[in-house]
């Protein structure tokens, strides 16, 4: 029962303390015992079972005493001084039943939210949950993540991922809207440009990368148009070879043609690539090839317009293990590869992603051989093709047996991100397998995987 009030004038509370409308009250010194030690269990609740920090605990007392002005409890009742006081064991009575004050869900990695705020007859809100964080973009995760909010609206928390997009926490909601990771930074092309700055036919290109002067060529089909997104297919040539030969042997330019996708063809250094334990002067001098054929996609896409989800490698022999190593490191920017007369030899190999490989393989390859080994007069080692297959089934997480209702080739389909694994044997076809008594023809068989296989 309230107490009531002995006159309308205002006076000094007899306890003397300041009321906000300044009103006196008579006191059973009895009941405010028992309201003063409710007020103490409903605090401790408070403070143990929810979590609340010393400067909430202040606010709380705050809205105690306004209470006791407004007839809720006795005005006797003062705030404990929250630097000394301990906490004491959870009691198990609960604050009254007010209307709550604002108390959101708080994301991972949000910015720290503010608590709940009373009214003048209301309990504190409640603190908010943990909600789960930003979801990662291929790449690293974040350098550093936001504090954890007590109670309250969480602000928008982001989690940045390197040239990945982070999943943002939705403001008071702690819910994390999956944001698209956005393909590395260097797949996330600028705007077309509005003009093609090749020629169609081909084109030679000239840059500087690692401190050396390196070229490509860049063949563009009649066909496409300015301002037009098209695929793009890096094709590698073999140790020893260079990028002209290539072209004019692996069948790439006329498929380019007629498909209306643009085709490069890049030079190795001292005609060859380091993909990890060969080949030649790129090898020994550790030339980030890797890092070239990153440069080739953005200088290519800076000059016409490309389109990143498509951005395909290709090779054969030590352009093939070239292909391999971009899928193992640049899976971020390359959609998937076709490797001709090669094994995966770069070790570790751990993609962003999962990612989608082709090799083409001869029965009669004298030059790598197919059941892999210590290769030809390099001596280097190879794992041979159906080990190459194994370690890619394993590497993309393919479960259950591999399709071979296609002639040569056997296909695992049930692997991570949808992705697939295949590896056609050819018979009497030695290591140079674009011509071959077979009527096997690379391109289209990796064009049409290519097709099926865009950056997921």
């Amino acid at each position: 029962m309230k107490q009531r009030r002995t006159d309308r004038t205002p006076t000094v509370p007899e306890s003397g303390a300041t009321c906000i409308n300044n009103a006196s009250w008579h006191v059973d010194p009895e009941r405010t015992r028992r309201l003063s030690s409710l007020a103490d269990r409903a605090a401790e609740r408070v403070v143990i079972g929810m979590g609340l920090r010393a400067r909430s605990l202040v606010v709380l007392m705050g809205w105690l005493s306004a209470a006791a002005c407004a007839g809720d409890a006795p005005a006797s009742i003062a705030a404990p001084n929250a630097s000394t006081d301990a906490p004491r064991q959870p009691s198990a009575m609960m604050l009254p039943s007010k209307t709550a004050g604002s108390g959101g869900v708080v994301a991972d990695n949000a910015a720290a939210g503010s608590s709940g705020s009373p009214d003048a007859r209301g309990a504190m809100g409640a603190p908010g949950l943990q909600g789960a964080g930003g979801v990662l973009g291929a790449g690293r995760p974040p350098a550093a993540m936001a504090a954890t909010a007590v109670g309250g609206s969480a602000a928008a928390g982001s989690v940045a991922a390197d040239g990945g997009g982070g999943g943002a926490a939705a403001a008071g909601s702690g819910s994390v809207d999956a944001g698209a990771g956005a393909a590395g930074s260097d797949a996330a092309m600028a705007s077309c440009p509005a003009k093609n700055s090749y020629n169609a036919g081909s084109n030679s290109v000239t840059i500087m990368h690692g401190g050396r002067s390196r070229h490509f060529s860049v063949h563009v089909p009649s066909s496409v148009k300015a301002g037009v997104a098209v695929p793009l297919v890096l094709d590698f040539h073999g140790n020893g070879s260079r990028g002209s030969q290539q072209e004019s042997s692996s069948g790439w330019r006329a498929k380019a043609d007629s498909e209306g996708f643009v085709a490069a063809y890049p030079d190795g250094v001292g005609n060859g690539w380091n993909v990890g334990n060969c080949c030649g002067e790129s090898l020994m001098s550790m030339v980030d090839d890797v890092g070239f054929a990153r440069e080739i996609v953005k200088t290519i896409s800076t000059n016409m317009c490309i389109d990143a989800k498509r951005v395909y490698a290709t090779g054969l022999s030590n352009g093939a293990g070239m292909a391999h190593r971009l899928a193992c490191e640049a899976a971020d920017l390359f959609a998937a590869i076709a490797a001709a007369s090669a094994d995966l030899v770069t070790d570790p190999c751990t993609p962003a992603r999962a990612i989608s490989e082709l090799s083409v393989r001869g029965l009669s390859d004298t030059a790598v051989a197919y059941e892999g080994g210590n290769t030809g007069s390099t001596g280097w080692y190879s794992p041979g093709a159906k080990g190459t297959l194994m370690l890619w089934k394993g590497i993309n997480g393919c479960t259950g047996e591999p399709d071979t209702s296609k002639q040569y080739c056997e296909t695992y389909t049930q692997c991570q991100g949808g992705v697939e694994v295949t590896l056609c044997s050819l018979p009497n076809t030695g290591h140079i397998l674009y011509e071959n008594s077979l009527g096997y023809n690379v391109p289209d068989e990796a064009w049409a995987m290519f097709m099926r296989q865009p950056m997921k």
